[in-house]
């Protein structure tokens, strides 16, 4: 089934029309698999019997939340590991581990709902030569999870035979793996194969938080898809919700403001490397082994939040958020001593937060701000309208036909690919090849941070 591109998109370059043939390959199976969940059963070709099938690209039945979310986890690669019937509740903890974990009570916290989606196991067991360290872990529920590792040197990981990919713990102590994993509630094996001089002292799978692609209120099955929740599930998808617009709430902190340190932390004004002598500045540094800082935030109101940090070039560091959010980042070489960084974007309580920071040996942080969003239906909304993604007013139905044109957009089809090493924060994002040169910049209104040049 062949897929037609959006009014005003150009497709100039032998390049482009290679998005289109994958596109077409890719996704057949995610439009054909709407199609049967959501045809009626008495639907007859306009054609006739045997005259093939009617053009789908305009059909105007509804789609539920529930079809939008079955179609979510097959274009985004996560179906694998559910049953040809799954649960909605499976499907829905795939996109959005936080919403399954957790739910909000007659007092308005956020609590436990279910078993924490997190399981470690230490490794001390003796093993020979060239034997891989192995490990069963029982995941407590259906999700997306992220791969951790305690220990030092170069390592190689599969989960259930499927490569994860390398690691290095040598710098920080511990690393994350270069791809979240979805992984059916039940046991897995875990093996790790390890280069010379290479340790593991603790394995961990926890679920990957920062995600959640999920409507305003989280998914429901049986309610109507409006384009406001299609919005929302698509930009945070496509890890486009940092470009949400900024409101003037900042919650902005010195790097050297931090609540506590480990032994290796401190204060300094020497110049970081690259910076002119005569700069004399304060900020947070590790010393001759890596360190862990802490922040204390408040937060006045609930919201969606940007964390941003101006951190050492050329290094990598984990970031977390009441040690549930976290975050590995690779801060690329730079001119510049230090370097404005997004760490992730995600909702979060009114209150106080916990932000902490491990950083390796020599490395530091200059300054950290937490951003509060725009983050109604509208603004998602716009943010497609931007990209020439098919849209509507935010409460009107989409229907299967809106979906078609959604998944064929060159730029769903540009991130989508790689999606599960892109959101783990170890690929960059796809250029954007298949966008008009003139498209505009997305937003007119001020936005934090600035958006890259290709979009």
């Amino acid at each position: 089934m062949g897929a037609e591109p959006l009014e005003g998109t150009a497709v100039r370059t032998g390049q482009e029309m290679n998005v289109w043939k994958r596109a077409a390959l890719r996704w057949g199976g995610c439009i054909c698999a709407l199609v049967a969940f959501a045809a009626p059963a008495s639907a007859q070709s306009p054609q006739g019997i045997g005259m093939g099938e009617p053009p789908l690209s305009g059909s105007g039945v509804v789609v539920y939340e529930e079809q939008w979310a079955r179609t979510l986890v097959r274009a985004l690669g996560l179906d694998d590991v559910l049953p040809d019937q799954p649960d909605d509740a499976d499907v829905f903890a795939l996109l959005c581990a936080d919403q399954a974990e957790m739910t909000t009570d007659v007092d308005g916290r956020r609590a436990p709902a279910r078993a924490a989606f997190r399981i470690s196991r230490e490794t001390s067991e003796a093993r020979g030569p060239g034997e891989p360290v192995r490990v069963v872990l029982d995941v407590p529920a259906t999700a997306l999870y992220q791969l951790a590792v305690d220990g030092s040197g170069k390592q190689r990981w599969t989960v259930d035979q499927r490569v994860v990919g390398h690691l290095d713990a040598s710098e920080l102590g511990t690393a994350f793996g270069p791809r979240v994993i979805p992984l059916r509630e039940g046991p897995h094996e875990l093996a790790g194969y390890m280069g010379r001089d290479a340790r593991v002292d603790r394995v961990e799978l926890q679920a990957f938080r920062p995600l959640c692609i999920a409507p305003g209120g989280g998914w429901r099955a049986g309610r109507p898809l409006t384009f406001g929740s299609q919005a929302r599930t698509l930009v945070r998808a496509l890890g486009l919700d940092r470009y949400l617009p900024a409101t003037r709430h900042v919650v902005a902190l010195e790097g050297e403001d931090f609540a506590s340190a480990t032994r290796w932390g401190g204060r300094t004004n020497a110049p970081p490397e690259g910076a002119p002598q005569r700069t004399r500045i304060e900020w947070a540094k590790a010393d001759s082994s890596p360190a862990e800082f802490t922040y204390r935030i408040r937060l006045p109101q609930p919201g969606v939040f940007s964390l941003e940090a101006r951190i050492s070039r050329a290094t990598r560091q984990i970031w977390s958020i009441d040690g549930r959010y976290r975050t590995q980042v690779d801060v690329p070489a730079s001119d510049e001593a230090f370097v404005w960084t997004h760490l992730m974007t995600t909702s979060l309580i009114a209150g106080e937060h916990v932000v902490r920071a491990l950083v390796p040996p020599g490395s530091g942080i200059d300054r950290l701000r937490v951003t509060k969003l725009h983050a109604g239906d509208p603004d998602y909304v716009e943010v497609l309208e931007q990209m020439r993604f098919p849209s509507g007013a935010t409460h009107a139905l989409v229907t299967r036909g809106t979906v078609f044109q959604s998944l064929s957009h060159p730029a769903f089809q540009e991130l989508a690919d790689g999606f599960l090493e892109r959101v783990a924060g170890s690929a960059a994002e796809a250029p954007l090849v298949a966008l008009d040169d003139e498209l505009p910049k997305l937003y007119s209104r001020p936005l934090s941070p600035v958006l890259p040049a290709e979009l």
